[in-house]
């Protein structure tokens, strides 16, 4: 009973705790945070009244803390799990910062939120008598309706610009963008929009010189509109221009339906969701394609699969896209891309990613042969019929168990 009430109390009561942070000895308990998307050497260094071990077979408690978000709020879903003499004790649950905090601050609110979830394996030790609870006066409640002006519209802007300078070769390159989100309990809008230009010049030894300019145009948006905790619909649209692509203009009209195996409150551990969609496509040419048009419409169709777990033992991702012409079924394109990052054994762990195509729609390709120029240059794209990229890694960690220290010195 004490333990359910203390632990209630911490975390309904927005209560605030002191415990052994400012004795230099840490307590004879291990454990491992293993971090997915926050800052685990910040959380090593300053929750220092525990043991840091460098694996998760090492630790008494491990806590896997899973990362993601919307467009207001980065989403932190925490998992602790008991192992020997705190077996059986687990706990989950998930907190969001608002995105106009800091890097800074929020790395402080979670490592405070992480140091409250040890509480209860802390009053299973010797170190009980520790703890100090103080609680905070409950904010009054109001039921005073809030105005939001903006109607649950966030927006944000971007901009960059590179500049590299040598004898023989100058380039420059910059982009802007901005993105809008509105998201509510049944609905989600999405709007986006970008304008990259790269302009890249070399000059020979015998002073001449050649130039490549690369431009991209694109904006784009959606709704969707929930179907209950296992379906969705919705319709995208974009256009845009790719000098690359030989895109003189581009758009597409999509509606589209998902289903989820899962629900979707459980987006953050687990994922497997099928869509179909449909597309209504128009395209303008900057130069005639191989089949002699300098335009084209037409409609095509998609089936994808999207599978993502995260669990402790590490993260897989795997996509399978199909899609094809409706009138012209052999024009169709297969992509299959994977990624895993698993933990075999104590300290070591491998990383594979595989990704895959399968390209038979290449109706934008300009009429005639690419130059070298193009080619080294990359200015346009290039007839294949399959991609393939493949990538493995592996890491082994072993000697001390402890992790405590970080030293950044050089």
């Amino acid at each position: 009973m004490k333990f359910a009430i203390i632990t209630n109390l911490l975390f309904l009561l927005n209560c605030s705790i002191a415990i052994g942070q400012a004795t230099e000895e840490p307590l004879s308990i291990k454990t491992q945070i293993d971090c997915r998307g926050c800052d685990g050497n910040y959380m090593r260094q300053n929750i220092t009244f525990l043991d840091h071990v460098r694996d998760q077979d090492l630790a008494e408690i491990y806590v896997f803390v899973n990362t993601s978000g919307n467009p207001s709020s980065v989403i932190y879903e925490i998992e602790y799990t008991g192992k020997g003499r705190f077996e059986g004790i687990n706990n989950k649950f998930s907190v969001d910062y608002s995105k106009t905090l800091t890097g800074n601050e929020i790395r402080d609110l979670l490592k405070e939120t992480l140091i409250k979830g040890y509480i209860p394996y802390l009053l299973h030790t010797d170190q009980a008598e520790q703890l100090e609870l103080v609680l905070h006066e409950l904010p009054k409640t109001t039921t005073e309706k809030i105005d939001d002006p903006w109607n649950n519209w966030i927006f944000s802007v971007r901009g960059n610009m590179d500049m590299e300078h040598q004898d023989t070769r100058e380039e420059f390159n910059y982009d802007v963008g901005f993105d809008g989100d509105k998201v509510t309990e049944h609905w989600r809008v999405r709007l986006d929009g970008y304008y990259n230009k790269n302009t890249l010049k070399i000059t020979e030894s015998d002073n001449s010189s050649f130039t490549s300019v690369r431009n991209r145009k694109f904006l784009g948006g959606s709704i969707v509109k929930s179907l209950g905790n296992h379906w969705s619909a919705g319709v995208f649209g974009d256009v845009g221009t790719n000098s690359v692509d030989n895109f003189k203009f581009k758009s597409a009209v999509a509606p589209a339906i998902e289903y989820s195996l899962f629900d979707y409150k459980e987006v953050l551990t687990r994922e497997i969701t099928f869509a179909y969609q449909i597309n209504y496509n128009t395209q303008k040419y900057f130069e005639t394609t191989i089949f002699d048009v300098l335009r084209d419409q037409y409609y095509t169709q998609s089936l994808s699969m999207n599978l993502t777990y995260r669990k402790n033992w590490g993260s897989v991702y795997s996509s399978v896209r199909a899609s094809n012409f409706l009138n012209d079924p052999s024009k169709n394109r297969l992509s299959i891309n994977n990624w895993a990052s698993v933990r075999v054994f104590k300290g070591f762990s491998v990383r594979v990613n595989a990704n895959f195509q399968v390209i038979k729609d290449q109706i934008n390709l300009p009429k005639g042969e690419a130059s070298l120029e193009d080619i080294i240059l990359q200015q346009r794209a290039l007839a294949t019929t399959s991609k393939l990229n493949l990538g493995v890694g592996m890491s082994y960690t072993f000697g001390s168990i402890f992790n405590n220290v970080l030293n950044t010195r050089l």
